[in-house]
């Protein structure tokens, strides 16, 4: 038994007696659990006034990477940051509307903030989709051999459908799904990647591969397995820049799907 196949055995063995029961909750990391300014963390992330109304919601970001810093800068000079529209004449209960979500680094918090900020979402998207406005979301779909990334609401709906969040670009992660599935056939692991219209089908894999690549998805949640896997993938594949490039776009998608469930968390607690 080599390297791979070991830990393959030995990874799907701890995750059925260790995970298979556990339920995620939300991840908390927002200004409203620290009383002080000076509790606040030092690492990058993103700043962020979350407006909500009736039927939409934008969400303002900032990105930092030292969250203490600026958030201290930005309460003291709220005019001075005019994007975050947190000045509406009375500048009342700014450190309600000021939040922070922590990342790795601010290259992860540039993406989020590229990708999400000011512009305009539908609190309901499910009721919203249709053929000339398929919404912004992915959707993961549980299947009996594996799971369903869809990229519209059209061809995911299914009551083991769960809704994702503006994860990323729909061609950008087609191509990094197809570098994905080339590089793990190359290092002897299982796995078929099927890429379809508005659509990318994970299965025919090896078992504790396609449920880390689920819990990136629905969670938000690189493993510990997953990372020993990559390590192990660097000594059977020569060119470790497409191996750089796919543990990098791996980082980007988890770390906006974990601040997008901070979101929806977020918009159960805001009043309109």
């Amino acid at each position: 038994m080599d390297d791979i196949e070991f830990m393959v055995a030995e990874t799907f063995k701890h995750f059925h007696e260790n995970f298979s029961h556990v339920e995620v909750t939300p991840l908390l990391i927002s200004s409203e659990i620290c009383n002080e300014i000076n509790e606040y963390p030092s690492e990058p992330g993103i700043l962020y006034h979350l407006q909500k109304s009736a039927s939409l919601f934008v969400i303002r970001t900032l990105v930092s990477q030292n969250i203490r810093h600026d958030y201290k800068k930005i309460i003291d000079n709220p005019g001075e940051y005019p994007s975050l529209r947190l000045v509406d004449g009375e500048m009342v209960d700014l450190e309600k509307k000021l939040r922070f979500f922590i990342l790795d680094n601010h290259l992860q918090a540039e993406i989020i903030h590229d990708q999400i900020s000011n512009r305009r979402f539908p609190v309901n998207e499910e009721t919203m989709c249709n053929l000339s406005d398929p919404g912004f979301s992915w959707w993961l779909t549980r299947k009996a051999d594996g799971f369903q990334i869809s990229f519209t609401l059209s061809v995911a709906s299914d009551e083991n459908t769960e809704k994702l969040g503006p994860i990323g670009d729909q061609q950008m992660a087609v191509r990094n799904f197809q570098l994905m599935e080339s590089l793990m056939q190359k290092a002897g692991l299982e796995i078929n990647i099927q890429n379809e219209t508005n659509r990318v089908q994970f299965n025919d894999g090896e078992d504790f591969l396609l449920e880390e690549l689920k819990e990136i998805f629905e969670f938000g949640v690189i493993g510990e397995s997953m990372e020993n896997l990559f390590k192990l993938l660097a000594r059977r594949i020569g060119d470790h820049s497409q191996l750089e490039t796919l543990w990098l776009y791996l980082q980007e998608i988890a770390a906006m799907r974990r601040f997008w469930i901070q979101i929806q968390y977020d918009l159960g607690n805001v009043e309109n």
